[in-house]
């Protein structure tokens, strides 16, 4: 079956084919879309696999039904196009040109919507907000500024009001050219949205198919246009459109992200690679239970008893042995998912020792004194904590790291987080990883 190409897809990684393109091949399957995917990769690593995705690709689910547990396969063929940046930029200048395109989904990881001053005339430009200033240039220019040409964005990128942040840092690449911002605020729309699903890999080492557990949820925030627009609800797929978001983006991002990237600095120091090899750790389990519990579910708006679920089935899915989420995936730029999923607890509970000793461990893992321990963030960011790591002044030290990562801190909060997180690397250097957190978490 011939589709017209009607999503630009931001990204080529196991979240979006075992995600969106999951979602848009079976809506597609369904009949209520009838829409082909084209795939822009943006990173300029280079990955030979990443141009197959347009022979089609499964999406393999694992989930439990009725108590027994069942695995579902999905041959996904919607992507259709297939455009590296980096090594193509006129390939993604036509992509952008084409007259069936509507939507853009992307997802460039916490830290990639984010404005840096930028050469919009780069082949291509550096940053993900830029890149897209580029092409809704060349898109308005190649439509003479008709309306109908404007798009649809829904960002899954998980920081707060992703839609809102891409359009932001958009207009303000455009600014320069009054007429192309005018025809982008005007014609193009951001809709905020909130994506869960767990997608840890793929089904072998190197392949494009991706397996992944089944729980699958899309809140999408914003006007009626978008529910027909990109009716997904219709095949019976788990969809929502909200008309606020907040509530149900604070709940999922402090729960479920907030305790993979708490697990993520605490659980590799245990030896543990994987989510669910942590919750079966004696240590590492009752620390993530115990931090859901006793820190995380007070902050959170919502009745008790339906926060309570919410937790009991996010630590239910982060057991399920099928999935092998590996921790050192979910530590990729783990110093921006703490201070977008973890420090907004640490606000609100006032002293939350829990949430500060993953930020401890955290730090203290990228100096190399816990062991070897996943570290995939930002070189200059890591080589700079590093370089001031001073183990008999840490108060000192987590002083120097705050300023380093820049967090939108007061000087009180940058005090009192220093002070709190500098206690637990003393405990974690004078006690080791596993008494350090059976000490904190029972």
């Amino acid at each position: 079956m011939s589709l017209p190409t009607k999503v630009l897809q931001i990204g080529a990684g196991n979240f979006l084919r075992g995600f969106a393109d999951w979602m848009i091949q079976r809506g597609n399957d369904a009949g209520v879309l009838d829409h082909g995917v084209a795939v822009m990769r943006v990173t300029p690593r280079h990955d030979l696999r990443a141009a197959r995705i347009v022979d089609g690709f499964d999406v393999v689910l694992d989930g439990i039904r009725d108590g027994q547990p069942f695995t579902e396969t999905t041959r996904v063929t919607a992507v259709r196009e297939y455009a590296s940046a980096h090594d193509d930029w006129d390939a993604c200048l036509a992509l952008i040109r084409n007259p069936d395109l509507r939507l853009v989904v992307s997802n460039t990881t916490d830290a990639g919507i984010v404005y840096v001053d930028d050469d919009l005339t780069a082949r291509p430009p550096a940053s993900f907000p830029a890149k897209m200033t580029a092409l809704l240039r060349e898109r308005r220019r190649h439509f003479d500024g008709d309306p109908a040409a404007g798009l649809v964005f829904l960002p899954c990128e998980l920081i707060e009001d992703n839609g809102q942040a891409l359009r932001s840092a958009i207009l303000r690449h455009a600014r320069a050219e009054p007429d192309l911002a005018e025809w982008i605020a005007g014609h193009c729309r951001f809709y905020d949205t909130i994506v869960d699903r767990i997608v840890p890999g793929t089904v072998v080492p190197g392949g494009l198919d991706v397996r992944g557990e089944y729980y699958a949820s899309w809140a999408i925030a914003g006007d009626d246009a978008i529910r027909d627009e990109f009716p997904l609800d219709r095949a019976g797929l788990p969809v929502e459109f909200l008309r606020d978001i907040r509530p149900y983006r604070q709940k999922k991002v402090s729960v479920l992200n907030g305790a993979h990237t708490a697990l993520a600095a605490v659980a590799p120091a245990l030896g543990c690679r994987s989510v669910s090899e942590a919750m079966a750790h004696p240590v590492a389990g009752a620390y993530a239970r115990r931090l859901l519990t006793d820190e995380v579910l007070p902050t959170l708006p919502g009745r008790p008893q339906d926060l309570q679920r919410y937790a009991v089935a996010t630590l239910d899915r982060f057991a399920n042995p099928a999935l092998d989420h590996r921790l050192a995936d979910i530590a990729l730029n783990a110093t921006a998912k703490w201070h977008t999923r973890n420090l907004p607890v640490w606000r609100a509970a006032g002293t939350a020792p829990l949430t500060t000793f993953a930020l401890a461990a955290l730090l203290t893992g990228y100096t190399g004194a816990l062991g070897d321990v996943p570290v995939r963030d930002d070189p200059d960011v890591v080589t700079r904590i590093r370089a001031a790591f001073d183990p008999a002044e840490p108060r000192q030290w987590i002083t120097a790291a705050l300023h380093t990562l820049g967090w939108d801190l007061s000087d009180p909060e940058r005090d009192r987080l220093a002070t709190h997180t500098a206690e637990h690397v003393r405990t974690l250097l004078d006690l080791g990883p596993e008494k350090a957190v059976t000490a904190l978490a029972g």
